[in-house]
């Protein structure tokens, strides 16, 4: 039982259910350790020397690898029952893109269809939009639809529900990032457009195992998980405290393209708008300060935005043509990057 890969799904969920042991830790492990067997042997010690002691000794009990074993059995079962797929970091099916931040998550679990193309761009938002931001949703929404852009947003109500629904009636896939277990949907209310979702060819996903609640910490990691898989992110409306600003953060130090439709006229004075106005036409530096950045992400935005807003501007359908062919420069980026990962530029 012990001749399990640690690098396989199997392996690497055994890995996360033991006590102390999180992705990165897991990650690290595999890397040194081929399989669970290695971590019970004689070069047991060697492997597990730059593991936390407590940790490390728990591993190195047989009897506790095989209770992590038996977990990860347990959850592939149940998963198969559910239909959903777990993934590997080191599994070809997971999503180059997201291979590439610091912070990915060892396994994802994924129900329906997630496309290995790339072309995938985050739209998020308030969850209590204006007119102004459902009409801006669904034109930019339907845009990057027609040009073979997949959807990514967090099934939340208001701009993600919107989202996700006119990725859909415009033909397109869309893809739902959640913050719990894929064992149950949040909003509840949301519940069928989930099934539509994957019905449609889209996919629902999660870094989070069965059971886990989608808690206000998980809605926050999920939101990296967005921006991770996405060539770009657009913010669609926000307030400048939202909660959407968290993706922002998480986009901009991903290096990811930032865009975001600028309000006009009465538009413009709107409270849920007061971030797009912060985005388009603030600078860095300013933003700095309304958001009380600190540490690596207050550095960032001043230095390579002290004199520039962060987002790029849409400011009517002028502009979609341009988004569209700087998607394309980015993507093509991307794909050269994404392969570097693969041969081993960053696992």
């Amino acid at each position: 039982m012990l001749d399990i890969k640690t690098q396989s799904v199997e392996g690497l969920l055994a890995l996360t259910s033991i006590k102390g042991v999180g992705p990165v830790l897991a990650e690290r492990i595999a890397s040194k350790a081929p399989l669970l067997r290695d971590l019970v042997g004689e070069d047991a010690h060697r492997i597990l020397r730059s593991v936390p002691s407590a940790v490390a000794e728990m591993i190195s009990q047989p009897q506790e690898v095989q209770k992590a074993i038996d977990r990860a059995e347990s959850i592939l079962e149940e998963a198969e029952k559910r239909q959903v797929q777990v993934v590997s970091v080191f599994d070809e099916q997971y999503p180059q893109r997201l291979k590439m931040i610091p912070d990915r998550p060892s396994l994802l679990y994924i129900k329906g269809q997630l496309l290995q193309s790339g072309r995938d761009v985050a739209c998020i938002g308030t969850r209590e939009p204006s007119r102004f931001g459902e009409q801006v949703t669904r034109r930019i929404v339907a845009q990057l639809v027609s040009s073979d852009w997949t959807i990514v947003s967090g099934l939340a109500i208001g701009i993600d529900t919107l989202s996700h629904r006119s990725a859909i009636e415009s033909g397109g896939r869309t893809v739902a990032v959640m913050a719990g277990g894929l064992d149950s949907i949040y909003p509840r209310q949301n519940t069928r457009l989930a099934e539509e979702i994957v019905e449609t060819g889209g996919a629902l996903i999660s870094e989070q195992p069965f059971g886990v609640p989608p808690a206000r910490g998980n809605l926050v990691k999920r939101d990296r998980l967005q921006s991770g898989l996405s060539v770009a992110t657009f913010v669609m409306q926000t307030d400048i405290q939202g909660g959407s600003m968290h993706t922002v953060r998480f986009t901009l130090q991903q290096r990811r393209m930032l865009f975001a439709p600028v309000p006009a006229g009465s538009h413009a004075a709107e409270p849920k708008s007061r971030g797009l106005i912060a985005l388009t036409a603030q600078t860095g530096s300013w933003l700095a300060d309304a958001l009380m950045a600190e540490g690596d992400y207050r550095d960032l935005l001043l230095s390579k935005f002290s004199h520039s807003p962060v987002a790029i501007s849409l400011n009517n359908r002028d502009d979609y043509a341009l988004m569209l062919d700087m998607l394309q420069i980015e993507y093509s980026k991307g794909i050269n990057r994404a392969d570097s990962v693969t041969k081993g530029g960053l696992l």
